[in-house]
């Protein structure tokens, strides 16, 4: 057949093919697919609890996935919330059952879908519940039933059960394009600055390793990993623990136990901490400190151990912020 004899965009009157204009929606997503904005098509129980579900507002990019149609893709908007019946279960067995956004196309050869009411305004598009499904889905596409569609979420429903919970949602959208931003901070100390607090509640340390970082608006995790290289136990056995603060976020404690020589002399070591976390609403697009925090557990016998950061000391602030579904 040689080319399609209209490229995007020819001016002129040109009229350009439906296969024309899936092939820029693929190129734009990049042939990813997936909700676009991290809160889109979220699927949600009844503020009261009830025989449906909700779908927010969003929008997404759907393959195509009919007949030899290659680098084709569909982009979908809902401009207000859907609302999606769910079926009860009988008293025999429970049931899994999974919320889809599909796109059905009559146009296309080997698609069973019948031709809507009107042309020219569809619809189309449509959240649709495949019901049955093994509890263990997670895509459309293994169940092969070659649907044009992204799953949104499944429905695991108990047996003898009309009222859908949001603890009954298992969320399974994926972002088409997530945004990611890295930001790595190094800096040492000016002077010597001690740790040898055994407070219950760990505190900044060294204040050098405070750090103001920009949040991406759209950011919803961050991975952070701070590194603490070339700190100085010095006196006796000093243990304890550090953690990673992100504005009034905490992480988990990271446990340290080291040897410090007794009599001042002192021993390099490098601390580390990590975690992924969830960045709050109100810290996207803010600046927000980022920090190293620490406590002591035992200071060795004679109660004098320490922990020093030194000029020596490097601190290494390692942030990355993702976009995912929330």
């Amino acid at each position: 057949m040689g080319w399609d004899s209209v490229p995007w965009l020819v001016g002129g009157g040109a009229e350009h093919s439906p296969e024309v204009g899936r092939l820029l929606a693929y190129a734009a997503m990049a042939g990813n697919e997936g909700i676009i904005g991290s809160a889109d098509l979220r699927v949600a129980a009844l503020a009261t609890p009830g025989s449906s579900v909700t779908v927010a507002p969003g929008a997404c990019g759907i393959l195509c996935r009919a007949t030899s149609q290659q680098y084709q893709m569909y982009a979908g908007r809902m401009a207000t919330q859907d609302t999606v019946a769910i079926s009860a279960t009988g008293s025999g067995s429970g049931r899994s059952d999974l919320i889809v956004a599909r796109v059905e196309d009559p146009w296309l050869s080997g698609e069973p879908w019948d031709d809507p009411a009107n042309p020219k305004v569809g619809p189309y598009i449509y959240t649709r519940v495949i019901p049955n499904v093994p509890n263990t889905t997670t895509t459309v596409t293994g169940l092969n039933l070659g649907y044009s569609a992204i799953p949104l979420a499944r429905i695991d429903i108990p047996a003898s059960t009309a009222t859908i919970t949001q603890a009954m949602i298992v969320d399974l959208r994926k972002i088409a394009n997530p945004r990611r931003s890295r930001q790595l901070l190094v800096t040492s100390p000016t002077a010597s600055q001690s740790l040898t607090s055994t407070a219950t509640t760990p505190a900044d340390w060294p204040a050098a390793a405070v750090k103001s970082v920009t949040v991406p608006p759209w950011a919803v995790q961050a991975k952070i990993v701070i590194t603490a290289a070339g700190v100085v136990a010095v006196g006796d056995v000093v243990d304890g623990w550090v953690r990673n603060r992100f504005g009034t976020v905490y992480g988990q404690e990271t446990y340290f136990d080291t040897n410090g020589v007794s009599g001042g002399n002192g021993l390099d070591k490098t601390l580390m901490t990590a975690d992924v976390l969830t960045v709050p609403s109100a810290l996207r697009g803010t600046s927000t400190a980022v920090a190293l925090q620490g406590r002591l557990k035992y200071r060795g016998p004679s109660g004098l151990g320490r922990l020093d950061a030194t000029t020596g000391t490097t601190l290494v602030a390692d942030i990355e912020f993702l976009e995912v579904a929330e």
